[in-house]
């Protein structure tokens, strides 16, 4: 099989796909079949092979063609081996995948830029007689050259080199489906902030963002779900079914749980939280009780407390076998014996003292705190005014109920939400 005689020179070069999309087909005998529609590659290999010729015939149907029956492949024009009444229907395998309808166009997460970027083309390469996929192309440039600006889109490439993803990278996944967005290496997924993982899995369809979520370490998975708006986590929270949403929620804090539970129809809520162990459905029912847009609402029941007759080397022991990943120790709460706070010592203070003396004699007395039916005002103001990274929430008796830590109050203040909004007028 011959393609065109094109010689090294043309070899050492790109082809895109996109520059033979629509081409002119042509029979042995140079009667028109019809156009080039779509390019065959076999998921064989680091580099897959081009194996097959999907042509728009004059007829308007389909005609899929066997890559050994293609005498001339031309950006111009081409040219099969047979004639057009000769040519046996190619029949795609399993392995088989249409580069323009299940690539071209789809989503491909940049682990780089920590974003979802569009496939704009498929970069090819000729080996011998043969063409193979090398990698995919994501840049402007790529765009202009699918728009026929051929001359500009060389300008652009130029100034700018093309931001291509080998294909060894790529993660083709389930790419029968048509919705499929592509991904590198789910390895390479492992390595991104949760924040960035839910913005990635909120842009994907419900079940392609169960996969990912799949993907990660549970832990990971819990973080990723809370960082979710509340629709997005709503909707993967269904998609994850009634016995793995609630292994997830387990893993969640439980204010965020308590949270993504409020969204939900009383009778699902209710349904999740039975099959939870009981201590993690108990303190999350506690959480429910109180107003969503209240303090008690807003606060975690995780916080780390002491008595206040305790050694600071006793409080730094009981403080090492919380769990590594909690990231609610900002401060260490002293309470005494009727659970009352009576005060607060950071755990730069803590650390600094001399590990015989008594907490009470370095922790502050009667600390900042909101009361557990202040709304979300007083709370942003009560840690925005004195520059708390956590503050306590007390009923009226002064009982230490909660915390609500600075990244609560965050999403509070962002110009989306309704506190905000009420703050700016």
């Amino acid at each position: 099989m011959l393609l065109g005689g094109t010689g090294d020179r043309e070899a050492a070069l790109l082809l895109y796909l996109s520059t033979y999309l629509g081409r002119p087909v042509l029979d042995s005998a140079s009667r028109p079949v019809g156009k080039v529609l779509d390019l065959v590659a076999r998921l064989n290999g680091e580099f897959p092979l081009i194996v097959g010729l999907r042509v728009r015939t004059s007829a308007r149907d389909r005609l899929d063609v066997d890559w050994s029956d293609v005498r001339a492949f031309e950006t111009s024009q081409v040219i099969l081996a047979k004639g057009a009444n000769e040519i046996q229907p190619f029949v795609l395998g399993d392995r088989d995948v249409l580069l323009a309808r299940n690539v071209m166009d789809k989503q491909i997460v940049d682990l780089e830029g920590r974003r979802l970027i569009r496939v704009q083309d498929i970069q090819l390469s000729r080996t011998g007689t043969r063409l193979r996929v090398i990698g995919v192309d994501v840049s402007t440039s790529a765009l202009l050259r699918r728009l026929r600006l051929r001359r500009t889109a060389d300008r652009v490439a130029r100034r700018h080199p093309p931001d291509s993803v080998p294909w060894s990278d790529v993660d083709l996944g389930s790419w029968k489906d048509p919705n499929v967005r592509l991904r590198v290496a789910r390895s390479g997924i492992r390595r991104l902030h949760p924040s960035d993982l839910a913005e990635i899995a909120s842009e994907l369809p419900a079940d392609e963002g169960l996969e990912l979520l799949e993907t990660l370490e549970e832990e990971v998975a819990a973080d990723t779900l809370e960082e979710m708006t509340p629709e997005n986590a709503v909707r993967m929270l269904e998609a994850l079914g009634p016995e793995r949403a609630a292994h997830m929620l387990e893993r969640m804090s439980p204010d965020d749980a308590a949270d993504l539970l409020q969204d939900l129809d009383r009778e699902e809520a209710d349904a999740l939280l039975a099959q939870m162990a009981p201590d993690e459905s108990g303190e999350i029912r506690a959480l429910l009780a109180y107003e969503e847009e209240s303090a008690g609402g807003l606060m975690t029941t995780e916080f780390f407390a002491v008595e206040p007759k305790v050694t600071c080397q006793t409080a730094i022991d009981a403080l090492r076998h919380r769990q590594p990943d909690e990231e609610h120790a900002y401060h260490v709460y002293v309470m005494d014996d009727g659970g009352h706070l009576v005060g607060e010592v950071s755990l730069y203070e803590l650390v600094l003292a001399d590990p015989e003396v008594l907490v009470q004699s370095v922790m502050h007395e009667d600390p900042i705190s909101v009361r557990v039916d202040d709304g979300e005002e007083e709370v942003v103001e009560a840690i925005t005014k004195y520059n708390l990274l956590a503050v306590p929430v007390v009923d009226e008796e002064d009982h230490l109920l909660g915390i609500i830590t600075v990244d609560d109050v965050i999403d509070l203040v962002r110009p989306q939400s309704p506190t905000a909004r009420r703050f700016l007028g």
